[in-house]
């Protein structure tokens, strides 16, 4: 039997080299990747659960009922997520509808930079600060969103009814379609 081609050879030394480069394990990511990924994925689940009980409220009963799911639910939902990823999350805005959704001076600070400008024009902010790992993502204002955070004079009268008996002093309205509506927040130690 003669020996193989050394092209053949070629080939099969190329392969176990390719072969033990691809199983090697890949580096495990940093405490503070490992804990910036954790925060993410609460404020991303939290965006998702927040959504999907307006969504499902809408298509109940409207506009009203949303609003209201979000006046009743929106706390028990936040600290669900908190509870579930061991995350601290929330929600903020420079105008808020709910008081009880004011945010960490962190957050405020991220909130004032940016100002009244395009959710577009704005980059999420992630970084690590005195041992914890933080969050912002952007809240845009999508077209369903303008049925209770509209200018007031295009408001349903029963949305704006709604508004008064829940949030007296909302500040939330007049926004348009890709605002920058606010943030959701994570903040989480880093072990």
């Amino acid at each position: 039997m003669s020996p193989p081609p050394v092209r053949l050879l070629t080939l099969l030394a190329v392969f176990v080299g390719y072969a033990a480069w691809a199983a090697e394990p890949t580096a495990a990511p940093t405490p503070d990747e490992a804990a910036l990924l954790r925060a993410d994925a609460a404020a991303r689940l939290l965006a998702k659960t927040l959504k999907d009980r307006v969504v499902e409220e809408l298509g109940r009963g409207g506009a009203p009922a949303a609003l209201a799911a979000c006046n009743t639910d929106a706390a028990a939902l936040t600290a669900g997520v908190t509870a579930e990823s061991g995350v601290r999350v929330g929600r903020s805005s420079l105008r808020l509808r709910n008081p009880a959704n004011a945010s960490p001076d962190w957050v405020r600070a991220w909130l004032s930079a940016q100002g009244e400008v395009p959710a577009a024009a704005v980059a999420p902010y992630r970084a690590v600060v005195d041992g914890k790992a933080r969050i912002v993502r952007p809240i845009a204002v999508e077209a369903p969103c303008l049925l209770c955070h509209g200018p007031r004079e295009g408001l349903a009268p029963a949305v704006l009814t709604e508004l008064q008996l829940r949030y007296p002093d909302d500040r939330a309205t007049g926004y348009g379609v890709g605002d920058l509506r606010g943030a959701l927040w994570a903040e989480v130690p880093v072990h």
